[in-house]
């Protein structure tokens, strides 16, 4: 069955359309509580016994060898922690998509969870995902035998950090775990080291989807890249989540530079009024980063954050990596 086929749908499609995907309260600016996964060992144990997923339902730890993925942040928190022989299926959109596609070699490609049938053909006795919300599904695969762990929101390192404990836990190896995140931490966190204490330029991430302007900010992996990146996200005080924007919040907060996806520039600045923004006007008004690494909730915030950070301040040394 090399390089076949399994049907896939859970975050991956909507991390390149993501204001279609997502609530009513996020599109109002409003942020609702980050649900995460949660892993806590008993006094004295190195690893837990049980590992409690998103949607509260507990997961006995035991020696999984057929590990699937159905989020791309699964995906990579598999490829980076567990031994290439657990990993039974990975999802085709992170293959297509991922920086590390290549680290996918010929494994199974899950394309959409709706296809219980297909999942239950894998044969794993783990598949890890992304705040899937089909219950029904979900029972239904869990009766099989198959241990259905839900990592819940995709919303950077708020929900990433616990996401990598949960997983480090599932595969009975915390200490790998602990240590993957210290490690990323320290990486993101040298990122713009080499301001120096210099003073960060003020940005803020907005793209056009159809007719409509979309942000991220507090409480998503787009604040995060900003932020690492050594910018000051000015859309941070005033909204939450994923806002949609009218033409006159962007001229409100008029910010000096716009982090997007390639291509929105000519997009946003030939709306009407927008090319009233001082970032139209300036020839470093713009930052755009491809999609696929810009939107990507998980591992890759890193290398999207060290590409905004370049973009952001040419002239500035670049970042070590030891």
């Amino acid at each position: 069955m090399t390089g076949a086929r399994v049907s896939w749908l859970n975050g991956g499609a909507a991390l390149l359309a993501l204001a279609t995907s997502i609530g009513a309260a996020a599109l109002a600016g409003h942020r609702p509580a980050a649900r995460a996964a949660t892993a806590t060992a008993p006094a004295g144990a190195e690893n837990p016994a049980t590992v409690t997923d998103a949607s509260g339902y507990p997961v006995a730890v035991r020696p999984f060898r057929r590990i699937a993925a159905g989020s791309t942040v699964a995906d990579r928190l598999l490829l980076d922690l567990a031994e290439p022989q657990r990993i039974v299926a990975l999802t085709e959109f992170g293959q297509r998509h991922s920086l590390v596609g290549y680290r996918y070699g010929d494994r199974l490609l899950i394309k959409s969870l709706d296809d219980t049938e297909s999942l239950l053909a894998l044969k794993a006795d783990l598949l890890l995902v992304n705040n899937y919300g089909d219950q029904a599904r979900v029972a239904r695969l869990r009766e099989s035998g198959l241990a259905v762990f839900d990592l819940g929101e995709m919303r950077g390192t708020a929900t990433l950090l616990p996401n990598i404990r949960a997983v480090a836990a599932l595969l009975g190896d915390s200490a790998r775990g602990a240590a993957y995140e210290r490690a990323l931490l320290q990486r993101l966190e040298r990122v713009a080291a080499p301001l120096a204490g210099q003073s960060r330029r003020r940005a803020m991430y907005v793209s056009i989807y159809g007719d409509r302007l979309f942000g991220g900010t507090a409480g998503t992996n787009y604040h995060d890249i900003l932020t690492f990146a050594g910018l000051d996200d000015v859309a941070a005080a005033h909204f939450q989540g994923w806002p949609q924007y009218g033409a006159e919040d962007l001229l409100t907060l008029d910010p000096p530079l716009v982090v997007t996806r390639p291509g929105m520039r000519r997009l946003l600045c030939g709306q009407p009024e927008l090319d009233r923004l001082r970032a139209c006007a300036a020839a470093d008004g713009f930052v755009e980063i491809p999609g696929a690494l810009l939107d990507d909730p998980g591992p890759a915030l890193l290398d999207a954050a060290e590409a905004v950070f370049a973009a952001a301040y040419p002239d500035v040394g670049k970042p070590s990596r030891r």
